[in-house]
């Protein structure tokens, strides 16, 4: 697993955040083992991308929450957010 996708699942571990927007490829690649520490910890979060839905068949836990096509209105996100906050 690429370093910055480790420090992140490490600050996981000590941190419980309200809600994440998640892109999931990085530059490190696909952050699967960071939404799948969201989904086991239920921490509701957005996928955000310009990647087509096949994502999910990548990594199943990137259809637990919310999906968000880039580019997206202010409105859209603020939407989805909020649907992923009253889901938990």
């Amino acid at each position: 697993m690429p370093d910055r996708i480790l420090l992140l699942v490490a600050w996981l571990e000590d941190n419980a955040p309200s809600m994440a927007i998640v892109d999931p490829h990085l530059s490190d690649g696909l952050c699967s083992a960071v939404v799948r520490h969201l989904a086991r910890g239920q921490v509701p979060f957005v996928v955000y991308s310009g990647e087509p839905r096949s994502l999910i068949d990548e990594e199943p836990a990137f259809g637990n929450d919310e999906h968000l096509s880039r580019p997206a209105m202010p409105d859209d996100v603020i939407a989805a957010v909020r649907r992923a906050l009253a889901a938990v």
